[in-house]
C-alpha cells in the first residue's frame, strides 16, 4: 500500500476497496509535496536517473526560478498533483535506492581514505596485496601516482588522482578495509 521515505508515507491513491477520509486525502497531498520539493533539491544528474517526464521536469525548471514564498509553496502542490498522475511509489522506489547508494558511496569513500592513510605507513604489503587482486597495468598508474604523492603529500590534486584510482579498483572488485592487511 504505501512505502516510507525520510518522514512521511506515500500511499496508492488508486485503491478503489479504501475510502479515504478528508484528513488523509491532505497528509496524502502534503506528502506527495514533499516529495516534489525532494526531487527539486536533487542535482540534474540523480534527476537523469529517476527517468521523469518532461512536463514534471519543466515544473522543477520552474520551481528554482520562482521567488515568492506563496508562488513557491502553490507550485509545489501543482508537482504534487503531477506526482499523482505519474508513477509516485516508483519514483519513490528509486529515491530509495539512491539514497542507499548514496550511503554505500561514504563507506566505500572512508575505506579508500583509510588505503590512503595507510599506504604511509605500509606501502609494500598493500601493494603486494594489490598485485594478488588486480591487473598490473591498472597498478602500475596506482604506483606512480602513490609515487607523486610522497613527493607532495599536501597537493589535494595528487590526491584526489590517487583516490580516484583507489575508487576505480574499488568498483573493479571491493577493497578490503588496509588495516585487515597489516
Amino acid at each position: 500500500m504505501g512505502k516510507k521515505t525520510k518522514n512521511f508515507e506515500i500511499t496508492d491513491f488508486h485503491d478503489e476497496e479504501e475510502v479515504v477520509s478528508k484528513t488523509q486525502k491532505k497528509k496524502m497531498a502534503a506528502d506527495l509535496r514533499d516529495l516534489a520539493k525532494e526531487i527539486a533539491a536533487m542535482p540534474k544528474s540523480k534527476l537523469k536517473e529517476l527517468d521523469l517526464p518532461e512536463q514534471f521536469l519543466d515544473a522543477i525548471e520552474e520551481s528554482k526560478r520562482i521567488t515568492s514564498h506563496i508562488a513557491s509553496k502553490r507550485h509545489f502542490q501543482y508537482m504534487g498533483k503531477l506526482l499523482i498522475k505519474l508513477d509516485h511509489v516508483a519514483i519513490q522506489e528509486k529515491l530509495l535506492q539512491q539514497n542507499n547508494m548514496d550511503g554505500h558511496y561514504q563507506i566505500r569513500d572512508e575505506v579508500i581514505n583509510a588505503w590512503i592513510e595507510q599506504f604511509s605507513i605500509d606501502e609494500t604489503a598493500l601493494i603486494n596485496h594489490l598485485y594478488q587482486c588486480y591487473s598490473h597495468d591498472d597498478l602500475g598508474q596506482l604506483r606512480q601516482t602513490l609515487r607523486n604523492h610522497k613527493k607532495k603529500p599536501d597537493d589535494s590534486n595528487q590526491r584526489k588522482k590517487l583516490f580516484q584510482l583507489l575508487r576505480s579498483l574499488d568498483k573493479q572488485q571491493e577493497l578490503p578495509h588496509p588495516m585487515s592487511l597489516t
